[in-house]
Order: structure tokens, then sequence, then C-alpha cells
């Protein structure tokens, strides 16, 4: 009760949803600290008055255009013979946006990923999830039929740079600057590649994952197969896990057409 009369003072001062929120935390986390259980500080009355500043930060449920996934393919696809050419940093970024694309995965997912070469040219990338699920997250990728837009050849290629002694260095390690890419650089890799493919100003990274689901859709992906690739509902992923072994790699086969 104290904490719900200390946010319905804050609204009252026309405190930042995002303000009050963060108070009830700190405020949670003090009472936690003392003894307090958690059912006894998060009361009726404190969930009813969170429900308003909640409701504000969410992001609004609206229409939005973006941009078509094919010419992130098409200007792969042109680069596909080009590889030696490529500065370093085109070339991660042009990898990480197609691991991005066929798996779904964020940015920072792919960041802390580590890569395994597996039978057969397929690759397996391995990496966590601390958004949603917070767990472990596996993506296998097979040879497509279009090996200059198939993320295993990019994988391939980017791999058999490195000499032998350096084949254990973690998979974003840049040559040119004798250390592991930072998130930011791995960022500014991928908006190098959006902007040569003339995707417009003010994409942010993530619109890749966005653009590559947009398109799944449009080809006739079915819902389980989009929440399933998209691991985003809990219902889905505990289906994932448990029940439907079936595999990503139709939706990805799809997704390779231009």
């Amino acid at each position: 009760l104290v904490i719900a009369n200390f946010i319905s003072q804050l609204e009252a001062d026309d405190a930042t949803n995002a303000n009050q929120a963060n108070c009830r935390s700190a405020l949670s986390t003090l009472f936690q600290l003392q003894g307090f259980k958690k059912e006894k500080i998060n009361g009726v009355a404190l969930q009813q008055i969170m429900k308003k500043p909640q409701a504000g930060m969410r992001k609004p449920i609206k229409e939005e255009q973006v941009w078509n996934y094919d010419q992130l393919l098409k200007y792969i696809k042109n680069k596909s013979d080009q590889k030696t050419q490529l500065s370093e940093i085109e070339f991660q970024g042009i990898v990480i946006a197609t691991i991005m694309g066929y798996s779904t995965l964020r940015l920072i997912e792919v960041h802390r990923s580590t890569v395994l070469k597996l039978p057969k040219g397929c690759r397996q990338v391995k990496t966590a999830m601390f958004k949603g699920h917070n767990t472990g997250v596996t993506v296998i990728f097979r040879p497509l039929e279009d090996l200059c837009i198939c993320p295993t050849q990019w994988l391939s290629s980017w791999m058999n740079r490195r000499k032998k002694k350096d084949e254990k260095r973690p998979v974003w390690w840049l040559f040119s600057k004798n250390r592991v890419a930072s998130y930011e650089e791995t960022s500014k890799a991928v908006h190098i590649v959006m902007k040569a493919c003339k995707i417009p100003t003010g994409y942010t990274v993530t619109s890749i994952r966005s653009s590559s689901m947009t398109k799944s859709i449009d080809q006739g992906a079915t819902k389980t197969e989009i929440n399933k690739a998209t691991r985003h509902r809990k219902g889905s992923q505990a289906v994932k896990n448990h029940y439907d072994k079936n595999l990503n790699d139709k939706i990805r086969t799809r997704l390779a057409k231009l």
C-alpha cells in the first residue's frame, strides 16, 4: 500500500510512465531485501495502479511499411563472386545480415554466437536468448539451392579467410584490428550493407527480421511457422521444444527465392 500511494503521488505530479515503473521496481526491491514477500509487495492495489503506466510504455500496434527483403538478397547475390574484393567490415555485415534474415536472431544474439562446422556443408550457430525466453538457442543452416545467398556458403567463406593458427578465434574476430568486433562495430557493419542496398535511412538493424518475416508471410507461411521461426510466443516455444520436431528448412528455402 505504501508503494501504491507513492506511485499515485508520482502520477499526480505528472511523472513519466517510465519514471513510475522504475520507482516501483526500486521500491519493490528494497522491500524484498527487508524480508517482505513478493506477493504482499505487489498487492492488488499496486497492480491496478501500474496498469496505466505499463500500458503507456508499450509500443502501440500500428501498420508500418517495411523494405523489401529481396533488396538485401539481390545485393548479397551480386557480391557473392566478389568476396575477395570486399572490405572486412562489409564482408562481416553481409554474413551477419544473412544470419539474421534466415534465423530472425537479434543482432546481440548473433554477436555473442559461436559457429560450428557440421557434415554435408551445414553450419551450426549457437547463442543465448536473454529477451523473452532466457535460454540457449541452436540454429542449423543447411545449404540452399542458390549458394550465392546461402548462409552456409557465406559463413564458410568468412571462416575460410583465417589461417590455420587462427581457426579457434571467435567468429567475429577482426584481423584488421586484431580483436573481436564490438557490438557497435557489428551494428555499423550491417548498416553499411543496408545503405549499400539502398534501404531508406531510419530503419534499424532489427528491421531485417521484420522484412524477412514479412516476405515469409507473403509467401504463405503459416502462423505456426512464423511463431516457431521468430521464437516470440512462449506457447509456441513450448510446442517447439517438446512436440514440434520439424525444422525451419522449409521457410528458409522459400526465403531464398527471388
